[in-house]
């Protein structure tokens, strides 16, 4: 007797067996979208760093702090692109941090925050956690200038 068709198991099994590639496709991918992430915050942390050096270059002293996500003022000028007009991302925010007019030394940084954990982790793997990187709970600090002058 010739059948046509599949039977249930059969079909079950192909169901289960494409959910499971499914699943391993679909964790690959958000791990590569935190991956670009990362790399595209390190771009952002080089720009900021650059463009407060030739701010300081030209005015003699570091921009002012400015609340996060906020470009601080003098610095968009001297940032590429989007950059410029925000540090407010869809993922992630960059506050830049001057703590110089009113500490004892100067510390100038720029602060990567995010509500996700495994960006935040994928950050600190790619970036990393030693100096001059700092981390304390969903905040990792990128230090430009401190107490031993400039990184």
């Amino acid at each position: 007797m010739t059948r046509k068709g599949f039977t249930l198991v059969e079909l079950m099994t192909v169901i289960v067996v494409l959910s499971i590639l499914a699943g391993i496709a679909v964790m690959k991918y958000i791990d590569l979208r935190n991956a670009a992430l990362a790399a595209q915050v390190a771009s952002d942390i080089h720009a900021v760093r650059v463009g407060a050096f030739n701010f300081f270059a030209d005015q003699e002293t570091w921009p002012a702090e400015s609340s996060a996500g906020t470009v601080p003022i003098g610095l968009g000028p001297l940032l590429p692109g989007q950059l410029a007009t925000t540090f407010d991302r869809v993922d992630y925010m960059l506050d830049y941090d001057n703590f110089g007019p009113g500490a004892p030394q100067i510390m100038i940084g720029v602060a990567i925050t995010t509500s996700d954990p495994r960006l935040m982790a994928k950050f600190i793997t790619t970036l990393g956690s030693q100096a001059p990187f700092f981390v304390a709970g969903n905040r990792l600090t990128y230090l430009i200038a401190g107490p031993g002058g400039i990184m």
